[in-house]
């Protein structure tokens, strides 16, 4: 499976991903996937850890190691926009 479908089934079942990105390991919980205004695919999650607990935009090309975990989350996190002006167009949301 690659990273767009793996993050995709993420958002979907609500499982929180875990991935390296700019070689730190993170934890997020997926809340969109799109792409962003310069065409690139992007992951848009709240972080819960890493390098802090917040909103976070990933570019999926950036990404590495990523992996679904038995972690599950409901709802969304404080501030969610399920129409992010970040995207120009959007695959897979909450």
């Amino acid at each position: 499976m690659d990273y767009p479908d793996i993050i995709i089934d993420a958002i979907d079942r609500r499982k929180v991903l875990e991935l390296r990105y700019k070689d730190v390991a993170r934890r997020v919980r997926p809340h969109i996937l799109g792409y962003v205004g310069t065409g690139e695919l992007a992951l848009s999650g709240w972080q819960i850890s890493g390098t802090g607990a917040g909103w976070r935009l990933f570019h999926v090309d950036d990404i590495s190691e990523l992996a679904e975990t038995d972690l599950r989350f409901h709802g969304t996190a404080r501030g969610y926009n399920r129409n992010d002006p970040a995207f120009s167009r959007i695959i897979g949301r909450i």
